[in-house]
Protein backbone atom coordinates (compact mmCIF):
# COMPACT_ATOMS: atom_id res chain seq x y z
CA UNK A 1 0.00 0.00 0.00
CA UNK A 2 1.15 3.55 -0.84
CA UNK A 3 1.84 5.82 1.88
CA UNK A 4 0.75 8.78 1.94
CA UNK A 5 3.45 11.56 2.02
CA UNK A 6 4.64 9.95 -0.88
CA UNK A 7 0.97 10.08 -2.77
CA UNK A 8 1.02 13.17 -2.04
CA UNK A 9 4.50 14.37 -3.35
CA UNK A 10 3.22 12.91 -6.22
CA UNK A 11 -0.15 14.60 -6.55
CA UNK A 12 1.71 18.07 -5.41
CA UNK A 13 4.74 17.40 -8.03
CA UNK A 14 1.77 16.79 -10.89
CA UNK A 15 -0.29 19.94 -9.69
CA UNK A 16 3.13 22.28 -9.85
CA UNK A 17 3.89 21.02 -13.18
CA UNK A 18 0.59 22.03 -14.92
CA UNK A 19 0.79 25.30 -13.49
CA UNK A 20 4.20 25.51 -14.26
CA UNK A 21 3.73 24.60 -18.10
CA UNK A 22 0.63 27.14 -18.08
CA UNK A 23 2.51 30.26 -16.28
CA UNK A 24 5.54 29.52 -18.64
CA UNK A 25 4.01 30.17 -21.50
CA UNK A 26 3.06 33.55 -20.75
CA UNK A 27 6.70 35.56 -20.74
CA UNK A 28 7.40 33.79 -23.90
CA UNK A 29 4.64 34.56 -26.07
CA UNK A 30 5.24 37.69 -27.81
CA UNK A 31 8.37 35.11 -29.10
CA UNK A 32 6.00 32.49 -30.18
CA UNK A 33 3.27 34.57 -31.83
CA UNK A 34 6.20 35.73 -33.92
CA UNK A 35 8.08 32.55 -34.67
CA UNK A 36 4.67 31.35 -35.66
CA UNK A 37 3.56 34.58 -37.59
CA UNK A 38 0.25 34.55 -35.11
CA UNK A 39 -2.44 36.99 -35.15
CA UNK A 40 -3.03 39.20 -31.39
CA UNK A 41 -6.64 37.07 -31.27
CA UNK A 42 -4.83 33.32 -32.17
CA UNK A 43 -1.80 34.42 -29.45
CA UNK A 44 -4.65 34.84 -26.87
CA UNK A 45 -6.25 31.72 -27.92
CA UNK A 46 -2.74 29.65 -27.36
CA UNK A 47 -3.32 30.55 -23.70
CA UNK A 48 -7.07 30.46 -23.35
CA UNK A 49 -7.29 27.38 -25.34
CA UNK A 50 -6.09 25.19 -22.27
CA UNK A 51 -8.79 27.19 -19.92
CA UNK A 52 -11.59 26.32 -22.39
CA UNK A 53 -11.19 22.34 -22.64
CA UNK A 54 -9.78 22.41 -19.13
CA UNK A 55 -12.51 23.95 -17.36
CA UNK A 56 -15.67 22.40 -19.98
CA UNK A 57 -14.01 18.87 -18.96
CA UNK A 58 -13.73 18.99 -15.28
CA UNK A 59 -17.08 17.77 -14.35
CA UNK A 60 -17.05 15.03 -16.31
CA UNK A 61 -13.46 14.03 -15.56
CA UNK A 62 -13.99 13.49 -12.29
CA UNK A 63 -17.64 11.97 -12.07
CA UNK A 64 -15.93 9.63 -14.05
CA UNK A 65 -13.78 8.88 -11.45
CA UNK A 66 -16.05 8.38 -9.15
CA UNK A 67 -17.65 5.94 -11.50
CA UNK A 68 -14.25 4.09 -13.11
CA UNK A 69 -11.99 4.80 -10.13
CA UNK A 70 -9.43 7.96 -9.35
CA UNK A 71 -6.55 6.58 -10.06
CA UNK A 72 -7.22 5.04 -13.56
CA UNK A 73 -8.68 8.71 -14.90
CA UNK A 74 -5.55 10.39 -13.00
CA UNK A 75 -3.11 8.31 -14.62
CA UNK A 76 -5.20 8.65 -17.74
CA UNK A 77 -5.38 12.25 -17.53
CA UNK A 78 -1.70 13.09 -17.15
CA UNK A 79 -0.62 10.42 -20.15
CA UNK A 80 -2.96 12.61 -22.15
CA UNK A 81 -1.32 15.55 -20.74
CA UNK A 82 2.22 14.63 -21.31
CA UNK A 83 1.88 13.89 -25.16
CA UNK A 84 0.03 17.11 -25.68
CA UNK A 85 3.18 19.17 -24.14
CA UNK A 86 5.94 16.88 -26.00
CA UNK A 87 3.56 17.77 -29.25
CA UNK A 88 3.14 21.38 -28.51
CA UNK A 89 7.18 21.10 -28.94
CA UNK A 90 6.80 20.57 -32.57
CA UNK A 91 4.17 22.79 -33.47
CA UNK A 92 4.47 23.90 -37.40
CA UNK A 93 1.84 26.71 -37.36
CA UNK A 94 -0.26 28.70 -34.60
CA UNK A 95 -3.26 26.06 -35.48
CA UNK A 96 -1.70 23.48 -34.51
CA UNK A 97 -0.27 24.57 -31.24
CA UNK A 98 -3.50 26.05 -30.16
CA UNK A 99 -5.00 22.46 -30.81
CA UNK A 100 -2.01 20.64 -28.68
CA UNK A 101 -2.46 23.10 -25.78
CA UNK A 102 -6.42 22.10 -25.89
CA UNK A 103 -5.04 18.81 -25.32
CA UNK A 104 -3.04 19.87 -22.60
CA UNK A 105 -6.38 21.49 -21.35
CA UNK A 106 -7.59 17.41 -19.91
CA UNK A 107 -4.35 18.71 -16.95
CA UNK A 108 -6.81 20.67 -14.99
CA UNK A 109 -9.07 17.44 -14.39
CA UNK A 110 -6.01 16.47 -12.24
CA UNK A 111 -6.26 18.88 -9.06
CA UNK A 112 -10.00 17.79 -8.64
CA UNK A 113 -9.12 13.71 -9.33
CA UNK A 114 -6.01 14.74 -7.20
CA UNK A 115 -7.97 16.43 -4.23
CA UNK A 116 -10.21 13.50 -4.15
CA UNK A 117 -7.71 10.79 -3.55
CA UNK A 118 -5.89 12.98 -0.96
CA UNK A 119 -8.77 12.94 0.87
CA UNK A 120 -9.39 8.93 0.39
CA UNK A 121 -5.47 7.95 1.55
CA UNK A 122 -5.46 10.36 4.59
CA UNK A 123 -6.55 10.79 7.89
CA UNK A 124 -9.54 12.61 8.56
CA UNK A 125 -7.58 15.01 10.58
CA UNK A 126 -4.86 15.60 8.19
CA UNK A 127 -6.61 15.69 5.18
CA UNK A 128 -7.36 19.79 5.19
CA UNK A 129 -3.06 20.10 5.64
CA UNK A 130 -2.64 17.68 2.11
CA UNK A 131 -5.09 19.63 0.31
CA UNK A 132 -3.24 22.96 1.55
CA UNK A 133 -0.21 21.72 0.10
CA UNK A 134 -1.98 20.39 -3.01
CA UNK A 135 -3.45 24.02 -3.41
CA UNK A 136 -0.58 26.01 -2.40
CA UNK A 137 1.11 23.79 -5.53
CA UNK A 138 -1.40 26.22 -7.85
CA UNK A 139 0.26 29.38 -7.04
CA UNK A 140 3.91 27.96 -6.61
CA UNK A 141 4.09 26.20 -9.88
CA UNK A 142 2.66 29.55 -11.68
CA UNK A 143 5.21 31.24 -10.50
CA UNK A 144 8.12 29.32 -10.82
CA UNK A 145 6.91 29.20 -14.80
CA UNK A 146 6.83 32.77 -15.56
CA UNK A 147 10.88 32.72 -14.18
CA UNK A 148 11.95 29.41 -15.81
CA UNK A 149 10.30 30.33 -18.70
CA UNK A 150 11.39 33.40 -19.51
CA UNK A 151 15.41 31.58 -18.94
CA UNK A 152 14.96 28.97 -21.12
CA UNK A 153 13.22 31.14 -23.95
CA UNK A 154 15.80 33.42 -23.57
CA UNK A 155 18.90 30.97 -23.72
CA UNK A 156 17.18 28.35 -25.57
CA UNK A 157 13.90 29.35 -27.42
CA UNK A 158 10.45 28.62 -26.78
CA UNK A 159 10.60 25.34 -28.25
CA UNK A 160 12.81 23.89 -25.37
CA UNK A 161 9.99 25.64 -22.95
CA UNK A 162 7.81 22.52 -23.62
CA UNK A 163 10.78 19.67 -24.61
CA UNK A 164 11.89 20.22 -20.93
CA UNK A 165 8.61 20.08 -19.62
CA UNK A 166 7.64 16.81 -21.53
CA UNK A 167 10.71 15.75 -20.04
CA UNK A 168 9.70 16.35 -16.68
CA UNK A 169 5.73 15.29 -17.28
CA UNK A 170 7.30 12.01 -18.30
CA UNK A 171 8.87 11.17 -15.26
CA UNK A 172 6.18 12.68 -13.03
CA UNK A 173 3.53 9.78 -15.26
CA UNK A 174 5.76 7.55 -14.16
CA UNK A 175 6.31 8.35 -10.39
CA UNK A 176 2.38 8.32 -10.45
CA UNK A 177 2.10 5.37 -11.77
CA UNK A 178 4.22 3.38 -9.10
CA UNK A 179 2.81 5.62 -6.37
CA UNK A 180 -0.81 5.92 -6.37
CA UNK A 181 -3.04 3.35 -4.84
CA UNK A 182 -5.64 1.73 -6.70
CA UNK A 183 -9.36 3.12 -6.12
CA UNK A 184 -12.43 0.94 -6.64
CA UNK A 185 -15.62 2.92 -9.01
CA UNK A 186 -17.77 3.65 -6.26
CA UNK A 187 -21.26 1.63 -6.60
CA UNK A 188 -23.87 2.56 -8.23
CA UNK A 189 -22.59 5.81 -9.78
CA UNK A 190 -23.22 6.13 -13.30
CA UNK A 191 -21.75 8.91 -15.97
CA UNK A 192 -24.62 11.05 -17.36
CA UNK A 193 -22.82 12.08 -20.73
CA UNK A 194 -25.49 14.31 -22.47
CA UNK A 195 -25.55 16.57 -18.64
CA UNK A 196 -21.93 17.07 -19.30
CA UNK A 197 -21.93 17.75 -22.67
CA UNK A 198 -24.46 20.45 -21.83
CA UNK A 199 -22.42 21.66 -19.23
CA UNK A 200 -18.86 21.70 -20.82
CA UNK A 201 -20.40 23.26 -24.00
CA UNK A 202 -21.99 26.10 -21.79
CA UNK A 203 -18.76 26.87 -20.38
CA UNK A 204 -16.84 26.50 -23.36
CA UNK A 205 -19.38 29.32 -25.07
CA UNK A 206 -18.52 31.41 -22.24
CA UNK A 207 -14.97 30.71 -21.95
CA UNK A 208 -15.04 32.12 -25.95
CA UNK A 209 -17.00 34.42 -25.24
CA UNK A 210 -14.19 36.38 -22.39
CA UNK A 211 -11.50 35.20 -25.01
CA UNK A 212 -13.16 37.32 -27.51
CA UNK A 213 -14.05 40.26 -26.07
CA UNK A 214 -11.07 42.06 -26.25
CA UNK A 215 -11.13 41.51 -30.18
CA UNK A 216 -14.41 41.58 -31.24
CA UNK A 217 -16.21 43.83 -28.71
CA UNK A 218 -18.15 42.87 -25.79
CA UNK A 219 -21.88 43.48 -28.06
CA UNK A 220 -21.34 42.40 -31.48
CA UNK A 221 -23.87 39.85 -32.91
CA UNK A 222 -21.33 37.38 -32.57
CA UNK A 223 -20.40 37.66 -29.51
CA UNK A 224 -23.89 38.10 -28.09
CA UNK A 225 -24.69 35.09 -29.85
CA UNK A 226 -22.04 33.20 -27.98
CA UNK A 227 -23.59 34.81 -24.68
CA UNK A 228 -27.09 33.68 -25.49
CA UNK A 229 -25.85 29.71 -26.02
CA UNK A 230 -23.69 29.86 -23.42
CA UNK A 231 -26.70 30.86 -21.07
CA UNK A 232 -28.99 28.51 -23.34
CA UNK A 233 -26.97 25.62 -22.64
CA UNK A 234 -26.46 26.02 -18.79
CA UNK A 235 -30.68 26.37 -18.60
CA UNK A 236 -30.51 23.21 -20.73
CA UNK A 237 -28.15 21.93 -18.30
CA UNK A 238 -30.21 22.28 -15.00
CA UNK A 239 -33.14 21.49 -16.51
CA UNK A 240 -31.32 17.94 -17.63
CA UNK A 241 -30.39 17.95 -13.79
CA UNK A 242 -33.77 17.78 -12.64
CA UNK A 243 -34.99 15.05 -14.71
CA UNK A 244 -31.79 12.72 -15.12
CA UNK A 245 -32.01 9.18 -13.66
CA UNK A 246 -28.12 9.71 -12.12
CA UNK A 247 -27.40 13.40 -12.63
CA UNK A 248 -24.27 14.73 -13.39
CA UNK A 249 -24.14 16.74 -10.15
CA UNK A 250 -27.43 15.43 -7.86
CA UNK A 251 -29.29 19.03 -7.31
CA UNK A 252 -30.00 18.22 -3.66
CA UNK A 253 -26.04 18.84 -3.33
CA UNK A 254 -26.13 22.39 -5.53
CA UNK A 255 -28.54 23.88 -2.30
CA UNK A 256 -25.62 22.59 0.27
CA UNK A 257 -24.49 26.01 1.91
CA UNK A 258 -20.83 24.59 2.14
CA UNK A 259 -20.72 23.67 -1.71
CA UNK A 260 -22.72 26.94 -2.85
CA UNK A 261 -20.26 29.14 -0.82
CA UNK A 262 -17.10 27.31 -1.82
CA UNK A 263 -18.37 27.70 -5.16
CA UNK A 264 -18.94 31.11 -5.10
CA UNK A 265 -16.08 32.06 -3.05
CA UNK A 266 -13.67 30.09 -5.37
CA UNK A 267 -15.54 31.82 -8.86
CA UNK A 268 -14.56 35.57 -7.07
CA UNK A 269 -11.44 34.53 -5.74
CA UNK A 270 -10.34 33.53 -9.67
CA UNK A 271 -11.13 36.70 -10.42
CA UNK A 272 -8.53 38.38 -8.39
CA UNK A 273 -6.12 36.07 -8.13
CA UNK A 274 -5.40 36.34 -11.29
CA UNK A 275 -5.70 40.17 -11.25
CA UNK A 276 -2.91 40.07 -9.14
CA UNK A 277 -0.05 37.86 -10.99
CA UNK A 278 -0.88 40.42 -14.11
CA UNK A 279 -1.40 43.52 -12.66
CA UNK A 280 2.31 42.95 -11.03
CA UNK A 281 3.89 41.53 -13.61
CA UNK A 282 2.26 44.37 -16.07
CA UNK A 283 3.37 46.85 -13.71
CA UNK A 284 6.92 45.86 -12.93
CA UNK A 285 7.53 45.59 -17.13
CA UNK A 286 5.74 48.82 -17.95
CA UNK A 287 8.47 51.14 -18.90
CA UNK A 288 8.88 54.18 -16.23
CA UNK A 289 7.67 56.32 -15.67
CA UNK A 290 4.46 54.09 -16.07
CA UNK A 291 5.91 51.34 -14.26
CA UNK A 292 9.48 50.10 -13.02
CA UNK A 293 10.78 48.85 -16.29
CA UNK A 294 12.14 45.42 -15.16
CA UNK A 295 12.88 42.66 -17.42
CA UNK A 296 10.69 39.32 -17.53
CA UNK A 297 12.80 37.40 -15.53
CA UNK A 298 13.15 40.45 -12.81
CA UNK A 299 9.53 41.03 -12.47
CA UNK A 300 8.78 37.52 -12.56
CA UNK A 301 11.04 37.69 -9.18
CA UNK A 302 8.22 40.26 -7.47
CA UNK A 303 6.50 37.24 -7.34
CA UNK A 304 8.74 35.15 -5.59
CA UNK A 305 8.61 35.36 -2.33
CA UNK A 306 4.50 35.56 -2.17
CA UNK A 307 5.17 31.96 -3.20
CA UNK A 308 8.17 31.15 -0.61
CA UNK A 309 5.22 32.46 1.98
CA UNK A 310 2.99 29.90 0.18
CA UNK A 311 5.34 26.94 0.41
CA UNK A 312 5.43 27.57 4.07
CA UNK A 313 1.85 28.74 5.38
CA UNK A 314 -0.03 26.29 3.38
CA UNK A 315 0.31 23.71 6.16
CA UNK A 316 -0.06 25.90 8.95
CA UNK A 317 -3.40 27.18 7.33
CA UNK A 318 -4.41 23.20 6.76
CA UNK A 319 -4.21 22.45 10.20
CA UNK A 320 -5.92 25.98 10.88
CA UNK A 321 -8.86 24.83 8.91
CA UNK A 322 -8.85 21.55 10.76
CA UNK A 323 -8.64 22.37 14.33
CA UNK A 324 -10.80 26.06 14.14
CA UNK A 325 -12.53 25.40 10.75
CA UNK A 326 -12.48 27.14 7.06
CA UNK A 327 -15.06 29.83 8.13
CA UNK A 328 -12.09 31.02 10.36
CA UNK A 329 -9.59 30.92 7.11
CA UNK A 330 -12.11 32.37 4.64
CA UNK A 331 -12.31 35.48 7.35
CA UNK A 332 -9.17 36.31 7.57
CA UNK A 333 -7.46 35.59 4.11
CA UNK A 334 -10.53 37.85 2.63
CA UNK A 335 -9.21 41.32 4.43
CA UNK A 336 -5.42 40.11 4.04
CA UNK A 337 -5.75 39.88 0.07
CA UNK A 338 -7.65 43.29 0.09
CA UNK A 339 -5.15 45.13 2.22
CA UNK A 340 -2.61 43.58 0.18
CA UNK A 341 -3.75 44.91 -2.81
CA UNK A 342 -4.21 48.34 -1.26
CA UNK A 343 -0.84 47.98 -0.38
CA UNK A 344 -0.52 48.13 -3.83
CA UNK A 345 -1.98 50.98 -4.96
CA UNK A 346 -0.49 53.12 -2.74
CA UNK A 347 3.12 51.49 -2.96
CA UNK A 348 4.34 49.45 -5.82
CA UNK A 349 7.18 52.48 -7.32
CA UNK A 350 9.88 49.94 -6.35
CA UNK A 351 10.99 46.13 -6.43
CA UNK A 352 10.88 45.86 -2.71
CA UNK A 353 6.83 47.44 -2.36
CA UNK A 354 6.06 44.83 -5.34
CA UNK A 355 7.17 42.31 -3.01
CA UNK A 356 5.81 42.93 0.17
CA UNK A 357 1.69 43.93 -1.32
CA UNK A 358 2.17 40.85 -3.57
CA UNK A 359 3.39 39.16 -0.57
CA UNK A 360 0.48 40.20 1.51
CA UNK A 361 -2.15 39.85 -1.10
CA UNK A 362 -1.21 36.28 -2.00
CA UNK A 363 -1.08 34.93 1.70
CA UNK A 364 -4.92 35.95 1.89
CA UNK A 365 -5.55 34.21 -1.57
CA UNK A 366 -3.71 30.80 0.09
CA UNK A 367 -6.07 31.76 3.37
CA UNK A 368 -9.06 31.27 0.81
CA UNK A 369 -8.11 28.46 -1.33
CA UNK A 370 -7.52 26.11 1.07
CA UNK A 371 -10.63 26.04 2.62
CA UNK A 372 -12.73 26.27 -0.61
CA UNK A 373 -11.67 22.45 -1.38
CA UNK A 374 -12.04 21.47 1.85
CA UNK A 375 -15.26 22.31 2.11
CA UNK A 376 -16.42 20.69 -0.94
CA UNK A 377 -14.07 17.40 -0.16
CA UNK A 378 -16.11 17.24 3.66
CA UNK A 379 -19.33 18.58 2.36
CA UNK A 380 -20.13 15.48 -0.62
CA UNK A 381 -20.52 12.03 0.34
CA UNK A 382 -17.42 9.69 -0.33
CA UNK A 383 -18.59 8.71 -4.13
CA UNK A 384 -19.36 12.50 -5.23
CA UNK A 385 -16.66 13.81 -4.35
CA UNK A 386 -14.57 14.00 -7.37
CA UNK A 387 -17.44 15.32 -9.15
CA UNK A 388 -17.92 18.11 -6.54
CA UNK A 389 -14.28 19.16 -6.88
CA UNK A 390 -15.05 19.18 -10.47
CA UNK A 391 -17.98 21.65 -10.41
CA UNK A 392 -15.84 23.87 -7.98
CA UNK A 393 -12.76 23.86 -10.34
CA UNK A 394 -15.10 24.75 -13.34
CA UNK A 395 -16.58 28.06 -11.40
CA UNK A 396 -12.55 28.72 -10.37
CA UNK A 397 -11.08 28.60 -14.04
CA UNK A 398 -14.53 30.83 -15.03
CA UNK A 399 -12.89 33.38 -12.46
CA UNK A 400 -9.36 33.20 -13.82
CA UNK A 401 -10.32 33.35 -17.13
CA UNK A 402 -12.25 36.38 -15.93
CA UNK A 403 -9.41 38.07 -14.49
CA UNK A 404 -6.77 38.72 -17.71
CA UNK A 405 -9.99 39.85 -19.47
CA UNK A 406 -10.46 42.49 -16.91
CA UNK A 407 -6.76 43.78 -16.35
CA UNK A 408 -6.42 43.75 -20.69
CA UNK A 409 -9.40 45.87 -20.81
CA UNK A 410 -8.33 48.50 -18.01
CA UNK A 411 -4.55 48.34 -19.42
CA UNK A 412 -6.71 49.18 -23.21
CA UNK A 413 -9.26 51.75 -21.64
CA UNK A 414 -6.81 53.67 -19.52
CA UNK A 415 -3.38 55.01 -21.71
CA UNK A 416 -1.00 57.22 -21.14
CA UNK A 417 -0.53 59.90 -24.23
CA UNK A 418 2.47 61.79 -24.69
CA UNK A 419 4.11 64.17 -26.84
CA UNK A 420 7.28 63.93 -28.83
CA UNK A 421 8.38 67.01 -30.57
CA UNK A 422 10.54 66.53 -33.84
CA UNK A 423 11.20 69.83 -35.38
CA UNK A 424 8.27 71.79 -35.81
CA UNK A 425 6.05 68.59 -35.33
CA UNK A 426 4.03 67.33 -32.48
CA UNK A 427 3.49 63.41 -32.72
CA UNK A 428 0.68 61.58 -30.21
CA UNK A 429 2.01 58.75 -28.60
CA UNK A 430 0.28 56.45 -26.73
CA UNK A 431 -0.53 52.40 -25.87
CA UNK A 432 1.64 52.47 -21.95
CA UNK A 433 -1.04 51.92 -19.74
CA UNK A 434 -1.94 55.12 -17.64
CA UNK A 435 -1.48 54.78 -13.65
CA UNK A 436 -5.20 54.75 -13.61
CA UNK A 437 -5.31 51.39 -15.33
CA UNK A 438 -3.33 49.98 -12.35
CA UNK A 439 -4.99 51.63 -9.80
CA UNK A 440 -8.24 50.20 -10.86
CA UNK A 441 -6.71 46.76 -11.07
CA UNK A 442 -5.71 46.63 -7.42
CA UNK A 443 -8.84 48.78 -6.58
CA UNK A 444 -11.26 46.11 -8.07
CA UNK A 445 -9.23 43.12 -6.81
CA UNK A 446 -9.94 44.85 -3.47
CA UNK A 447 -13.46 45.24 -3.49
CA UNK A 448 -13.69 41.71 -4.92
CA UNK A 449 -11.57 40.54 -1.93
CA UNK A 450 -14.22 41.76 0.67
CA UNK A 451 -17.12 40.28 -1.23
CA UNK A 452 -14.70 36.64 -0.50
CA UNK A 453 -15.65 38.18 2.97
CA UNK A 454 -19.19 38.22 2.69
CA UNK A 455 -19.53 34.92 0.84
CA UNK A 456 -17.41 33.17 3.38
CA UNK A 457 -19.36 34.51 6.69
CA UNK A 458 -22.37 32.28 5.02
CA UNK A 459 -20.60 28.90 5.13
CA UNK A 460 -21.60 26.70 8.25
CA UNK A 461 -18.47 26.10 10.39
CA UNK A 462 -16.82 22.36 11.15
CA UNK A 463 -14.15 21.05 12.53
CA UNK A 464 -12.83 17.95 11.15
CA UNK A 465 -12.58 16.02 14.15
CA UNK A 466 -16.66 16.71 14.41
CA UNK A 467 -18.84 13.90 12.61
CA UNK A 468 -18.63 14.30 8.31
CA UNK A 469 -21.63 17.23 7.40
CA UNK A 470 -23.03 17.33 4.37
CA UNK A 471 -23.59 21.35 5.45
Amino acid sequence: MSRPGAVLAVLSLASLLTSYVEAMVVPSLPKLQAALSATNEEAAWVLSAYLVVGASAAPLMGRMGDAHGKRRLYIASLGAYVAAVALAGFAPSVGYLIAVRAIQGLGLSLFPLGIAIVTDVFPRDRVATAQGILSATVAIGMTLGMIAGAYIEEYLGWRAMFHVAAALSLAVLAAAAATLPPSAPARGVSVDYLGSLLVGSATAAALAYLTEAPYRGWTSPGQLALAAASAALYAGFAARELSAPSPLMPPRYLGVRNVAVANAAGLVSGVYMFMLFLGVIYFAEAPPPYGLGLGVVSAALTLLPATLAMIFLAPLIGSVVTNLGPKVSLAYGSPVSALGFLLLLGYRWSPLDLMVGSLVAGTGIVLVLIPIVNMVAVSMPAEDVSVGLGMNTLFRFLGAAVGPVVVATLMTDYQSFDVLRLGGMELVISGLPAPAAFDYTFIIAATLSIATLAIGLAAENYVLGSPRSAG
